[in-house]
């Protein structure tokens, strides 16, 4: 199954690495270390898929002419020889590679597309060379990215360190006037967007070929779940395993025996509790049937009896609800497996479509004509729509809801609101579940903006609580599963607060279980931002509504009629 395997690691003659030798084996080919005076020779290693070597958009031209003639594996010889060259330190850090794990649901082109786009979005676009090769072993399909520590530069390489500059586009200093300096090539924040951005783009294919599955990079424990979680077993122990086991004995690794320790371990935890399997899988998804259940029982279950008995246990759950029993469809004759939730999650659900009525019957947040009257005049260029939607989140209701399409104006939109709520006397705050979204929000429409979970842990400290002179905005609502809604939706209840919500409920959909915001548009009622502006002719606009709407046989056929 998918999982969420994105590893780090520095590759530096310290270590007694090398970028040429790593390269080779990555690209299973005969490459030559100029520096050393010998050659390293991975020809013969099974398992390379696929391989790209990519300059950024706006590489030098000496990086252009040197790999322009070479094949994939030449480009990346001749290129990690450059870098060898150039760091003279006995110790230098030569590159980076991180090992991402591929999901098994994908065919080869689906991973081959998915992984070059998130190269494109997260590597190339920030100016760093990138080396990637697909390897698949028996149920591994992983690639290992190889990426460069300093900029490209006109003559060679910049410096691995450069000034940090301010919002005011000086340098920043300390106290004392030194220059403050960071890594060109990231450090931990840049690391933890990088790592997401790929479970978003990983979720995103998934969900683009038709898997009803998402990857959580989460772990058990800030999920809630109560189960031990398996450790990474790694690509060579396993071929160590299967090579003892097709030799009828048993491998003697360490990493092994955890495994299997903190495998048997959540097996007892779950013949004794069989209910932690509803709780792993009713966060991944609020309906499911009874595939997803084995799926999450035969990670951890062996014995067919066991199997079974834990299955039937489960079933048989006073937890469990049945909202549809198996039938045929007439129209294809594929049976239709029954599709269960659970008593939780129907709570949960019900639960917050209460209070977000409630907050809808709620009054007190109205914006005054005079007030918007001031905000449009300086917002000339508001189309019609945009200061509809304004009008309607200003109301004097306790929740409101925004539908926009992509680049349908959202943003331009809600930096209009802010200044509306904010010359009424509202504080207004905002949150999105990735980082990147809230500080896009807070950069853009200049709501003060954190991520939901970071929220969510200030206020359990007792710090920047919500008020009754508080509006929060909560961005990509559609991204946002029914339990973190139910939460928000409570505390902004109870603090006498108003929620706005902005979203696409036809874009990418929560990692975790339920479509909280399709359901709570529905009940509430919103404005809709249609046009979308990103697009200058009418025909893309009208293909990108066609596709937002679903409507993909109409926004294919737009295409075509233009060639």
């Amino acid at each position: 199954m998918a999982i969420t395997h994105f590893t780090p690691q520095l590759i530096s003659r310290g270590s007694g690495r090398s970028a040429v030798a790593a390269a080779a084996y990555r690209h299973c080919a005969r490459m030559e270390h100029e520096g050393e005076g010998r050659v390293v020779d991975y020809s013969r290693k099974p398992g390379m898929v696929h391989e790209e070597f990519v300059l950024p958009p706006d590489a030098p031209a000496w990086a252009q002419t040197m790999i322009a003639d070479r094949s994939v594996a030449g480009a990346a010889e001749a290129f990690w020889n450059r870098v060898e060259s150039f760091e003279k330190r006995a110790d230098a850090q030569l590159a980076k590679e991180f090992i991402l794990a591929l999901p098994v649901e994908l065919t080869t082109d689906q991973n081959v597309s998915l992984t070059r786009v998130f190269v494109s979005e997260q590597i190339l676009a920030r100016g760093i060379v990138a080396d990637w090769v697909y390897h698949d072993v028996p149920g591994n399909p992983h690639v290992h990215l190889m990426t460069t520590l300093r900029p490209l530069t006109d003559d060679g390489f910049g410096a691995k360190k450069v000034p940090v500059i301010g919002e005011d586009g000086a340098v920043v200093r300390t106290k004392f006037g030194q220059i403050v300096y960071r890594l060109w090539a990231g450090d931990k924040d840049d690391f933890l967007a990088i790592r997401q951005a790929w479970y978003n783009r990983q979720n995103h294919h998934l969900a683009l070929n038709g898997h009803d599955v998402r990857v959580d990079g989460r772990s058990y424990a800030e999920r809630g779940i109560d189960i031990a979680p398996t450790i990474h077993i790694g690509v060579t122990a396993k071929a160590i395993q299967r090579q003892a086991e097709r030799e009828g004995r048993d491998a003697e690794l360490d990493r092994l025996r955890l495994f299997e320790a903190q495998r048997q371990k959540s097996a007892r935890k779950i013949e004794r509790d069989p209910a932690v399997v509803l709780d792993i899988v009713s966060r991944e998804k609020s309906v499911f049937d009874e595939r997803d259940l084995a799926k999450v029982v035969h990670r951890y279950i062996d014995g067919v009896s066991t199997f079974n008995t834990i299955m039937a246990r489960i079933l048989r759950d006073p937890e469990i609800v049945r909202l549809e029993r198996e039938r045929v469809d007439l129209d294809t004759g594929e049976i239709l497996r029954s599709r269960y939730t659970t008593r939780a999650m129907i709570r949960i659900e019900a639960g917050m479509a209460d209070n977000a009525m409630r907050l809808a019957e709620g009054r007190g947040f109205a914006v005054e004509r005079a007030v918007l009257k001031t905000v449009f005049r300086r917002h000339a260029r508001l189309s019609g729509e945009q200061r509809s939607a304004i009008e309607h989140v200003t109301g004097y209701e306790r929740i409101a809801a925004v539908v926009g399409r992509a680049g349908a104006g959202k943003t331009t939109m809600m930096s209009a609101a802010r200044e509306a709520w904010e010359a009424a006397g509202y504080r207004v705050l905002g949150a999105a579940l990735a980082g990147k979204a809230a500080e896009g929000l807070e950069r853009e429409a200049g709501i003060e903006s954190r991520t939901l979970s970071s929220w969510q842990l200030r206020w359990s400290k007792g710090r920047d609580l919500l008020d009754q002179r508080t509006v929060f905005v909560l961005d990509e609502a559609g991204m946002v599963s029914s339990r973190q809604m139910a939460e928000f939706v409570s505390a902004v209840l109870a603090a006498g607060a108003k929620l706005v919500l902005v979203g696409d409920p036809e874009q990418l959909q929560p990692i975790e279980a339920g479509a909280a915001f399709r359901g709570l548009v529905d009940r509430i009622g919103y404005a809709e931002l249609e046009n979308i502006y990103r697009q200058k002719q009418q025909w893309m606009r009208d293909a990108s509504l066609d596709l937002a709407r679903g409507n993909v046989r109409e926004a294919i056929t737009r295409y075509a009629d233009q060639g």
